[in-house]
């Protein structure tokens, strides 16, 4: 058995550690001090808990509302920029909440197929915002009042290229599991 250099030096010099011997009037005031009571005082206690509840549920009030708000002036943002053309503002509002969803749920899909891979996982992200920063300035083409159709169309066009992406990823990740479930029930099987 291999002893390591703390567990060898103490073995060494056991008997310089056994010659310290508190004085006996040492133990004498250990034993005589009286343990030390704490009172609890449940006013503070119920005061400091209220505080913490009503710090939480404002916070979360307060998160609610400033979503909401910049919810509110994305989609002000976007009827002020369109100047009458209901339709194609009508086209990309559900354009938005279709591949909103889908590609949230989609790239759900992909990360729990990529929870072991955490290389993937970041290379995808990374696409992902990469893609998100081309809308965005697609968004501050439109508040610019730039030629608002072809930029409707382009924002739209990036959110099919988006869920186009996760769905190949998608695709690719569950046929390289199925494959490596069907190696692993032929090794089994052998």
């Amino acid at each position: 058995m291999k002893t390591d250099r703390l567990e060898k030096f103490i073995i060494d010099n056991k008997d310089e550690f056994d010659e310290l011997i508190p004085s006996p009037m040492l133990w004498d005031k250990i034993e005589t001090r009286e343990p030390r009571t704490v009172q609890l005082n449940w006013k503070t206690i119920g005061l400091r808990v209220a505080a913490v509840v009503v710090i939480f549920i404002s916070s979360y009030y307060f998160h609610d509302f400033v979503q909401n708000r910049n919810a509110r002036q994305n989609v002000d943002a976007l009827e002020v920029g369109f100047d009458g053309q209901n339709s194609i503002y009508q086209e990309l509002v559900e354009a938005e909440f279709y591949y909103t969803s889908q590609i949230a749920e989609t790239k759900e899909a992909v990360f729990y197929l990529t929870s072991n891979n955490h290389s993937l996982r970041n290379d995808i992200n990374t696409e992902l915002l990469d893609l998100d920063k081309v809308f965005q300035e697609l968004k501050n083409d439109l508040n610019d009042n730039a030629d608002n159709e072809e930029v409707i169309v382009a924002m739209i066009q990036n959110y099919r290229l988006k869920l186009e992406i996760l769905k190949d990823i998608l695709h690719q990740l569950k046929s390289t599991d199925d494959k490596n479930n069907n190696d692993e029930a032929k090794q089994i099987s052998i």
